[in-house]
């Protein structure tokens, strides 16, 4: 799926919290998300195994069609949806952000 942009998000979580996490994550923030209009993906990617000191363990990827995509207030909105934005927000230890454009993207 070819998009012109993506917005990178890197998080730490207590470990007694990842369950809540990944459940979270994955059943309620992905799909609230994916319902703004110019995101075309969404990729999780979990550095599980071995995260290397420094390293944050969890990131996920969104492909995305314009740049500022992520400050709209229709992100934003779907991003307070359920219980991503009480449950899950204040725990977050570490988040990192990045956004750019792809510059090639092959299947």
């Amino acid at each position: 799926m070819n998009a012109p942009y993506f917005y990178m998000v890197t998080f730490e979580i207590d470990p007694a919290d990842e369950k809540d996490f990944n459940e979270i994550y994955d059943t309620e923030h992905i799909p609230n998300i994916l319902q703004v209009p110019g995101v075309r993906q969404v990729i999780r990617l979990n550095d599980a195994e071995r995260t290397p000191a420094g390293w944050l363990k969890y990131s996920a990827l969104y492909l995305i069609d314009e740049p500022n995509l992520p400050s709209t207030p229709q992100w934003r909105a779907k991003s307070d949806i359920g219980r991503w934005a009480p449950v899950i927000r204040p725990k977050v230890k570490a988040r990192l952000q990045r956004l750019g454009r792809v510059v090639a993207n092959a299947a």
